[in-house]
């Protein structure tokens, strides 16, 4: 259904479940993904000032995630109907994009996200290949343990979801990290372009 926002010019698309999650958040708590963030941030111990933050499935609502997306690559212009309708098209497709953020509880703003897109395959008797993508925090919030959590918290469910690799690419002075994080090493990326974004 088609509404016009009162508060804007531009018209959103409002399902008929207005509040919907990516995926269910019961998967986090099956796989005890607080858990791994609270050994995850424990860098923030100690400091009064502490967040109080909490990993979460990306829902209809995060219009305001893609201005954390701004600070890891060029987003363009996407207006609110543009991202529910991308959303929308994304939960059409079960077990297939796991959309992780974190919220710091204080200030209800997503200050971390990644992304675990699921394909589905042939080879290896019909399993599935997973590819982590668009893995961002916030500039406040790095440094504390936050990138290494998402990681750990997505492949924890490509394995659950039986993924029979996990996959993903970064520039060259990423490579430390994610070898730190059970990632090594595995021939070339080849790609082509169809836009004008440049290399992010």
């Amino acid at each position: 259904m088609l509404v016009k926002c009162h508060n804007c010019s531009q018209t959103r698309l409002i399902s008929d479940q207005i509040f919907m999650e990516l995926f269910n958040k019961s998967l986090l708590e099956d796989l005890a993904i607080d858990d791994l963030l609270n050994c995850s941030t424990q860098k923030f111990d100690g400091d009064s000032s502490k967040p109080v933050l909490r990993a979460r499935p990306l829902n209809s609502n995060d219009y305001g995630y893609l201005d954390l997306l701004i600070q890891l690559t060029k987003v363009g212009s996407v207006g609110r109907y543009d991202f529910e309708k991308t959303f929308s098209r994304m939960a059409a497709c079960p077990e297939t994009y796991f959309i992780l953020v974190i919220e710091d509880k204080t200030s209800e703003l997503i200050v971390a996200g990644a992304t675990l897109f699921v394909e589905q395959k042939f080879i290896h008797e019909c399993s599935k290949r997973g590819h982590i993508e668009d893995v961002v925090v916030d500039s406040a919030y790095r440094g504390n343990g936050l990138g290494r959590f998402l990681i750990e918290a997505l492949v924890r469910i490509g394995k659950h979801i039986g993924c029979y690799k996990i996959t993903l690419d970064c520039h060259d002075d990423k490579v430390a990290f994610y070898k730190k994080v059970g990632f090594g090493l595995m021939n070339n990326m080849m790609y082509v372009r169809f836009d004008d974004h440049g290399k992010s």
